[in-house]
């Protein structure tokens, strides 16, 4: 079921040699990118006067150097008319044109500069189009030799002779130089772009400087779009990459590269992202018309040749890929000299070409010449990805697995999400015996179907069942490995990945090996799930009508059948009787088969007698004397049956004996029943005079259980056993480390036993409690009494370490559970009950009185009762088998009359009268707290009261105060009444007086009027805080004896101030007495608010 390492099949890049990236720069800017359209409107004027248009090119150029010639034209129509085939592609014919006008003996020495520059450029076109490349560079240098260094022209053509020997920095340089003069230089920006997008791939550098041409010139030749597209598809922009080229191609419908960029990207789109079978034969069918048509406008083109090379690979065409290859490399071997260096576009290019004839030297199985063009293709471009896993293979299909390791290793370093190399590793780690490798193959192969899931997640379309599909198909080879691995240490996790496997080729539409189901039903009949075991078996039956190979259809129905028989056993034995039977029909020689009857036979439908069944098991070792599982089974039945038919007691030992000394020494099963039976033999020995012979027999077994584990490390059933001799030698910890080690490998209930019971001798009893229960729920139908005695037990031992009653009846529990579930009667559960229910008896006499509760002690009385019954049957003559001597039974029986019964007696008495005592007291401290609360609820009463008649006397003294305080308020504004009145009249008799004295008869009155004031105010200040006091304060008397004399002093300044008024003239001019009046009343209005301000009234 699982295979070996399969072939990687290797995609078509989009950009195999990256054309547009690795090519010089256009030159066609140079070289008039408009000349071609305007020959239409050219008119040449010749000696005569007369003017002559050339309508198109002809096909021979001698015929315009002719014409030229005679008229003796001035030079630029000679370099117009040299551009005009130059961007017809016709470099030859521009060149005839340029040479031809050097020799014009009219032309100046910088006509002549001038038409050595344009040759030089189109020196500088040869070379890209390959045709003598070598000598056209180094024509072109000569050329500009001659020229002014400082010209921009000359500048740039250095520049890209930089490029065309791949020399990146100092190319750099020059159109930087370039920039510096005019920053609008659109060919240095170009070159500049062409260098940062190639050689540093820095592409959003790159989509800048193109840009930037594109805004200063959209017209430009070559189209800078091309050169954005490219940025675009790099920053997985393909969209925007397709919207440039387009665009290119619309304006200008002959361009070869826009036409081959979207051809190469239209093939990626067929390999990426067809849905269908159908939909990429369509797509592929219309890309490779589009690439024909293309090579018949460049037959030569080195892009279209590889693509093409990749076409007839696929269709096995192995002759044609070699032909096409070695012109693309006799081409570029033609164009440049040995000693030259060559281009980064040739290397690219020549790479590509190893490359395929690397896969098909593989193809034809020549393993060794494919390594060679592999390596030869990693030496040209060691960024070739393809060729370094070609190279990884080759070295694997040669048996060099380490040199592979290292190669896809080296890979995943550069290339950590690449699919292939991760596959590769992790089959190739899963191979490995060493346990590191095999966690690497794990994590390799998990990461590996993470990649190829997230692979759908990119694409456009988001429509889920498409994007389903688009997902990169993960090889079943992957799923099954990792389910191999996992099978030793998570059976469930190997499940998992059995069933991810039929997900996986359900997907995509393929058929699910039967293998895949059969071991599904294998592990699931290993986790006891029978009948979804049953239900893949029989599924794997229905799909071998699918297999072709006759021979092997048979083979894989009869292990199937067997498997499926095997599974029936567990719900339908009978059927699987059937089954077996039938196997033995078609295939009598299946002795598996034959033995699964002979053991149901001997076990469950005991239709034939264990003498015969012996005398069958002895003719089928007759027949297969060598065969282990025969010798096994004959083994298990000498231990199982040897005594009931008669057998000697060492018949076991014999048996095993012979064969390991006459069959084979290593087998496991013989060796591990040979310790067993050592181990029997030393439990035996009960006596201290046969220690050393005990001793000789655990150490033999450790010898033989230490051997399996040598010949099988994982071997749980050697290891358990060791871990029982080191518990029997009371060495418990070391048999808890191998239990606890093999808990998780096997899946047997007598691992959780045997935890429990070490775990029982070491005093842990809570972790010896949830072994038993693991056993108990996960490996029986919670029927076992066996498991239930244990259980009782380690719940009593626990109870009594921890001196906890619920523990103790928990033991109870489980006791009572093993007697009622056992079938007829048995002395030992019955005593068992009883010594727990004499233990709960005896605790609860031995509790403080205040532990105690009156329901314990009537069930412990009432659990005695039945445990001194019990033994008193036990004890009686009716029991045949008790399990200690009946006169222990008897005493302990009265023991339980005549002291425990009364002891608990005397308990229930005591805890009675205790709790009486404890009412008492809990009554008279609730009637004191009662009294308490009525205490302090009456002095909280008090305290109230008190409050609330100091509040009332505090109300009165204040209505009291303000009583007064208004009072005092209405004297002052009779007072200020009377004051203004005598004014008034002061004012009037003084006013036909000297200014003198008016002045001083004005001073008095504002210090009359200050006085006035100040006394209110200081009255109502005075009033205010005596009466905030009286509130804050209830203790302070209502007023202050300043407040008592200040009294009778302002009476007295208002008297004097009344008389003096009297003394004036009572005369006074009307108006002057109308407006004093007035001011005074607006006195007496603010002296009036002031007061009312301090809020009393």
């Amino acid at each position: 079921m699982y295979g070996c390492l399969t072939q990687v099949q290797h995609r078509l890049p989009l950009f195999s040699p990256p054309s547009a990236m690795d090519e010089p720069v256009d030159v066609s800017y140079y070289l008039g990118g408009a000349s071609a359209e305007s020959l239409s409107s050219l008119d040449v004027a010749i000696g005569n006067g007369e003017i002559v248009s050339i309508d198109e090119l002809p096909e021979d150029a001698h015929e315009l150097i002719g014409f030229l010639q005679a008229e003796k034209c001035e030079v630029k129509y000679w370099v117009m008319v040299a551009q005009a085939y130059a961007q017809e592609g016709k470099a030859g014919d521009a060149q005839k044109i340029v040479q031809a006008a050097l020799d014009q003996a009219h032309f100046s020495d910088s006509d002549r500069d001038l038409v050595r520059s344009v040759l030089g450029w189109v020196y500088l076109a040869l070379a890209s189009e390959g045709t003598d490349k070598s000598d056209n560079l180094a024509r072109a240098a000569a050329e500009f030799a001659n020229l002014d260094d400082s010209s921009p022209q000359v500048l740039s053509a250095r520049a890209v002779m930089h490029l065309h020997e791949d020399h990146a920095d100092q190319a750099l340089q020059a159109f930087d130089k370039l920039l510096k003069a005019d920053p609008a230089n659109c060919f240095a920006l170009m070159g500049k772009a062409q260098i940062t997008l190639s050689k540093t791939q820095n592409y959003t550098s790159a989509l800048k400087l193109y840009q930037q041409v594109l805004v200063l010139d959209p017209l430009m030749k070559p189209d800078p779009r091309l050169g954005i597209g490219l940025c675009f598809w790099f920053l997985k922009d393909r969209p925007m990459a397709l919207s440039a080229w387009e665009r290119a191609l619309q304006l200008d419908p002959k361009s070869f590269k826009a036409k081959l960029l979207l051809n190469l990207a239209s093939f990626d789109n067929v390999f990426t992202n067809s849905l269908s079978d159908e939909q990429f034969l369509e797509g592929y069918k219309r890309s490779l018309t589009e690439l024909t048509h293309l090579q018949l406008e460049k037959t030569n083109d080195s892009v279209i040749l590889l693509a093409l090379a990749s076409f007839y690979f696929s269709k096995g065409k192995h002759d044609l890929v070699e032909k096409i290859v070695g012109k693309v490399v006799s081409a570029f071997s033609a164009d440049d000299k040995p000693s030259r260096k060559l281009s980064s576009f040739a290397t690219k290019v020549l790479s590509q070409a190893s490359f395929w004839l690397g896969r098909v030297a593989y193809a034809k199985e020549d393993f060794t010449q494919s390594q060679k063009y592999f390596h030869e293709a990693i030496r040209l471009n060691e960024n070739n990805l393809l060729a370094k896993l070609g190279l990884g293979q080759s070295q694997l299909s040669r048996g060099s697995i380490e040199e592979s390791l290292i190669t896809f290793e080296s890979i995943l370093k550069t290339n950590p999400k690449c699919l292939e190399v991760n596959y590769c590793l992790g089959v190739l780690y899963a191979q490995q015996s060493s346990k590191t490798k095999q966690e690497q193959a794990i994590h390799m192969l998990e990461r590996y179907i993470r990649l190829s899931n997230n692979r759908g997640l990119a694409v456009e379309n988001k429509n889920e069942a498409e994007a389903l599909l688009n997902k990169e198909p993960v090889a079943l080879n992957a799923y099954l490995t990792l389910s191999k691995l996992y099978e030793p240490k998570d059976l469930s996790q190997s499940l998992v990945y059995l069933h991810k496997a039929i997900e996986s080729r359900k997907q995509t539409g393929r058929d699910v090996p039967l293998e895949v189901y059969n071991n599904i039903g294998v592990f699931n009949f290993s986790k006891n799930s029978v009948d979804v075991a049953i239900e893949n078996f029989e599924l794997a039956l229905k799909k071998l009508d699918d297999l072709k190979d006759a021979e092997l259809q048979k083979d894989l129905k009869v292990t199937i059948s067997y498997n499926l028989a095997r599974s029936h056993e567990v719900s339908d034995q009978n059927k699987a009787i059937e089954m077996y039977n039938s196997l033995l029909q078609e295939c009598p020689h299946y002795f598996s088969a034959k033995l699964r009857l002979l053991f149901l036979d001997a076990v469950s439908t005991n239709e034939t007698s264990k003498e015969e069944i012996e005398k069958e098991i002895k003719e089928l070792l007759a027949q297969n004397a060598s065969d282990l599982e025969i010798r096994s089974f004959y083994g298990w039945f000498i231990k199982t049956f040897g005594k009931k038919i008669g057998l000697k007691p060492d018949a076991d030992t014999v048996h095993q004996k012979e064969t390991l000394v006459d069959f084979d020494s290593h087998d496991c099963y013989a060796l591990i029943s040979l310790a067993n039976i050592y181990c029997v033999m030393a439990n035996d020995l009960k006596s201290s005079k046969d220690e050393e012979k005990r001793k000789k027999y655990f150490v033999r077994a450790i010898e033989l259980y230490t051997k399996v584990l040598s010949i099988d490390p994982k071997n749980v059933f050697a290891a358990q056993g060791l871990a029982i001799v080191y518990i029997e030698n009371k060495e418990y910890h070391k048999g808890l480390d191998i239990l606890r080690k093999i808990r998780d490998s096997l899946n047997d209930i007598s691992v959780y036993l045997n935890l429990g019971h070490v775990l029982v001798e070491l005093k842990q009893y809570s972790k010896a409690i949830e072994s038993y229960e693991v056993a108990f729920v996960r490996y029986t139908d919670s029927q076992d009494v066996k498991i239930m005695g244990f259980l009782g037990r380690s719940w009593y031992l626990r109870g009594i370490a921890e001196k906890n009653l619920s523990y103790l009846k928990k033991a109870l529990e489980y006791s009572e559970e093993a007697l009622n579930k056992h079938s007829g009667r048995n002395g030992s559960l019955v005593f068992n009950v009883a010594f727990i229910q004499f233990q709960i008896a005896e605790f609860v006499s031995k509790l403080p009185v205040e532990q105690r509760t009156v329901e314990d002690i009537n069930e412990a009385i009432i659990n005695l009762n039945e445990a001194i019954q019990s033994l008193n049957k036990l004890a009686s003559d009716d029991e045949k088998h008790p399990p200690f001597p009946k006169e222990d039974l008897k005493a302990r029986a009265n023991l339980g009359t005549n002291t425990l019964l009364n002891r608990l007696n005397v308990c229930l008495e005591e805890t009675k009268e205790n709790i009486a005592q404890l009412n008492n007291k809990l009554e008279e401290a609730k009637r004191l707290r009662e009294e308490e609360e009525a205490r302090k609820a009456q002095e909280l009463e008090s305290v109230l009261a008190e409050k609330r008649t100091k509040e009332e006397e505090l109300a009165k003294e204040r209505a009291r105060l303000q009583e007064q305080a208004q009072q005092w308020a209405e004297e002052a504004r009779a007072n200020n009444i009377v004051a203004d009145d005598s004014d008034d009249d002061k004012a009037f008799s003084e006013e036909g007086g000297k200014k003198k004295g008016k002045k001083q008869a004005n001073g008095k009155k504002k210090g009359g009027k200050r006085k006035k004031k100040d006394f209110i105010n200081d009255s109502d200040e005075e009033e205010e805080a005596q009466l905030t006091g009286g509130e804050d304060n209830a203790e302070e008397p209502p007023l202050g004896s300043d407040a008592e004399e200040e009294k009778p002093k302002a009476t007295k300044r208002k008297r004097r101030a009344i008389e003096d008024d009297d003394e004036e003239k009572e005369e006074e001019e009307a108006n002057g007495n109308k407006k004093k009046k007035a001011f005074k009343s607006e006195e007496m209005v603010e002296d009036s608010s002031d007061g009312d301000d301090d809020g009393l009234f």
